[in-house]
């Protein structure tokens, strides 16, 4: 039987909102994308929540009847290039700020599948390569142009097409039908069964209206969407000014008049100004400001959703040179001799090790035991060591490891580049700018990274990362950036897309974990903590506490944050 999506939407169940959020600035183009409880603390003054593996926490906390009014200052870590996501590269916070303005067609629910946004029901053809999708009625785009099929068509049009966006989504559509007012009907060059969790719900669904699209930048200094607030002003690199849309589709909301996002590189300068009271809420991945903080200031973890870790370019050459880790033995070398525990441990406490994308409680995961990986092992480490110079002819192990700027980064970097010298492998660290960095590895033009990523509630989010159809080899703009590549692998991808059988799709991504360990395409370090530590008059954050936000999907519950003053 064809899948027919169709739910009370939350206009009628008052589910005003629900949560997402963010990774690297590269995959803002839109590709790029359970139950055991941790602690759970609080304190006379502030109110700490924590994630399970699978990004919910422990429960909600009684915040009381909303309030209308206030202005709430929030600060982020980076800026991004511009508000487009089409054709922007969306910095860590991006998903956050953006969705102030533009709205995504479903948004994620707490079983990690799309539920009813703008959209109200989607219905797939037998063979998953056709979605008639319906639409809300009488939702207005904050230009006052309606909301329509039309409208939904032109913004798909735009991602297939888009400079960045459509370099994963071009080969998957073949052509956007309006049948009437309110319906619009995809048609896929391949089944794809997780649409709606993996497109629906994703970075490419943020509707721009239609004068938007048409502007000169195509709205890149200037978003309009159907969202609870309308852009106001932004200078880059300083701040990004909402204002309350005072005809918001969703009654009763926002409760707020404005939102400044302020931006505040500085991890520490961020957690003074919260201290301090010149921002209300503020966005970290550094463990030690929750720790720090949680006695006075509201702290909402998701440590358990994103991963950190090395990932090692697979290609036989980078710049036209013989490429160490292109041979398994570098690779399973690097895996045995990194000690995950005590780097996780230096990150800060309670912070998580992996050894796959998906926690052992995630509805995608298995137990740690079972999916493959090594364990530090450094006399083992050595062994492997010895059969890539025997492999190679190779006198040394040796390569680059590329990373960004930040303090806590280099001190990881460093970290494991100790732990590798302790097993003979001679490793120099490469320190790039955000923008060559980005460049490097979409290009394949490195060794080895320090990364983040696979946050997504849906693994096919994830396939463009694993697919064979997105590494396009060196000097390439690529997807899949560590270029490795097996029919194995090929066939678990693909029948994750475009089965509709939950066990085959859990089947299927076990398989592939297994697959993706024993190649040592991912060196884990340990598992991003995400936190929001706001102010204790900041209310409004149950759906954070809910849902995971450590990832880059939309974030549709911001107009439900309000102040308790």
């Amino acid at each position: 039987m064809a899948p027919n999506t169709k739910s009370a939407h939350p206009l009628e169940t008052g589910e005003h909102h629900r949560s997402r959020r963010a990774r690297l600035a590269l995959v803002a183009m839109g590709v790029t994308l359970s139950l055991a409880a941790v602690a759970c603390g609080t304190s006379s003054k502030g109110e700490t929540a924590t994630t399970t593996p699978q990004g919910n926490t422990t429960g909600t906390a009684d915040e009381g009847t909303p309030k209308d009014g206030g202005a709430l200052a929030i600060g982020i870590s980076a800026e991004t290039n511009g508000w487009n996501p089409a054709n922007a590269q969306w910095a860590d916070t991006g998903s956050l700020v953006g969705s102030t303005v533009l709205e995504p067609l479903a948004t994620q629910g707490k079983d990690s599948g799309a539920k009813p946004w703008l959209a109200d029901s989607w219905i797939a053809n037998e063979a998953f390569d056709q979605w008639q999708i319906k639409l809300h009625p009488g939702i207005k785009y904050q230009s006052g142009e309606d909301f329509d099929a039309a409208s939904v068509k032109q913004n798909i049009d735009a991602y297939v097409q888009g400079p960045l966006s459509g370099l994963a989504l071009k080969p998957m559509f073949k052509q956007v039908t309006v049948i009437d007012p309110l319906t619009v009907q995809v048609e896929l060059t391949q089944p794809w069964a997780a649409f709606p969790s993996s497109f629906l719900q994703g970075g490419s669904a943020y509707m721009m209206s239609p004068t938007m699209l048409a502007s000169a930048d195509k709205g890149a200094a200037h978003p309009i969407g159907t969202g609870p607030f309308i852009f106001d002003s932004w200078e880059p690199g300083n701040s990004f000014k909402v204002k309350k849309n005072p005809n918001y589709w969703v009654k009763g909301l926002p409760h707020l008049d404005s939102i400044e996002f302020k931006v505040i590189p500085d991890d520490s300068a961020r957690a003074d100004a919260v201290q301090a009271g010149d921002v209300n809420m503020m966005y970290t991945t550094r463990a030690v400001d929750a720790d720090k903080l949680a006695g006075t200031q509201t702290v909402v973890k998701d440590w358990s959703t994103e991963n950190v870790f090395v990932m090692p370019n697979t290609a036989p050459q980078v710049g036209g040179k013989f490429n160490p880790l292109s041979n398994i033995h570098a690779r399973k070398a690097l895996a045995l001799a990194t000690d995950a525990s005590a780097v996780a441990a230096n990150v800060g406490d309670g912070v998580e090790v992996p050894s796959s994308p998906w926690g052992p409680n995630n509805v995608w995961g298995m137990p740690d035991s079972q999916n493959g990986y090594v364990s530090f092992d450094l006399n083992a480490a050595k062994a492997e060591v010895a059969q890539y110079l025997a492999d190679t002819g190779q006198p040394s192990l040796k390569f680059t490891l590329s990373g960004l700027p930040g303090v806590d980064t280099q001190k990881t970097l460093q970290q494991v580049q100790s732990q590798w010298k302790d097993a003979g492998i001679d490793v120099n660290i490469e320190t790039l700018e955000q923008t060559a960095y980005i460049i490097k590895i979409a290009t394949g033009d490195y060794q080895a990274a320090y990364f983040r990523n696979y946050g997504y509630p849906d693994p096919d989010q994830d396939y463009y990362f694993w697919s064979a159809s997105t590494a396009k080899g060196v000097g390439t703009i690529s997807i899949n950036f560590t270029q490795y590549t097996t029919p194995a692998v090929e066939k678990d991808v693909t029948a994750g897309r475009v089965s509709g059988f939950a066990n085959v799709r859990k089947d299927s991504y076990d398989d592939l974990v297994k697959q993706l360990n024993a190649g040592f395409t991912n060196i884990w370090l340990y598992r991003t903590p995400y936190t929001i530590i706001a102010n204790t008059s900041v209310k409004g954050l149950n759906p954070a506490r809910e849902i995971s936000f450590g990832n880059f999907e939309p974030k549709t519950w911001l107009g439900g944050l309000w102040l308790d003053q």
